[in-house]
């Protein structure tokens, strides 16, 4: 039996993927690739080191800005794209077993566009208000767990 997958990390996400891919990370970061590798091949997984420029507190990971760390598994598989020295990019990653190593969850977006950076933060924000949090919700929750959720905050 052939089985065929296509990964999503392949295609530039829509505002609404993009925030979804935030609010399901477990470490989102705005960072700027500082080495990658020569002569990397598209058949094989490779890593960058990126400088932490901006963390969102509730999906830091326990990073904090002006720190290195080591963010891999980009190539042919998820997330299939390439990354470029002295650009910065928005990571979405999950931790690995190794400190200050993540793999990255989804593809990274170029955080040179100032108004993608504020939609991540509309997901990541602290202090919106209790309300603000249920625009986000993925969608496996019901209708009626979520008025349920609300009646009870409102109470």
């Amino acid at each position: 039996m052939l089985v065929i997958g296509v990964s999503f990390a392949c295609y530039a996400p829509s505002l609404n993927s993009l925030q979804d891919q935030a609010y399901r990370s477990a470490v989102v970061i705005e960072g700027e690739v500082r080495s990658s590798p020569e002569n990397v091949s598209s058949r094989e997984p490779y890593s960058v080191n990126v400088k932490v420029l901006d963390v969102w507190p509730v999906n830091s990971g326990g990073l904090e800005r002006e720190q290195l760390v080591t963010v891999g598994d980009f190539g042919s598989e998820a997330p299939c794209t390439t990354v470029e020295k002295d650009h910065k990019y928005i990571f979405f990653m999950d931790p690995t077993t190794e400190p200050l190593v993540f793999k990255a969850s989804y593809a990274p977006v170029d955080a040179s566009e100032p108004e993608l950076k504020k939609d991540v933060e509309r997901v990541l924000c602290e202090d919106c208000g209790k309300f603000k949090a249920f625009f986000f919700l993925p969608a496996i929750h019901s209708q009626r767990t979520i008025r349920a959720t609300v009646a009870a905050m409102v109470m």
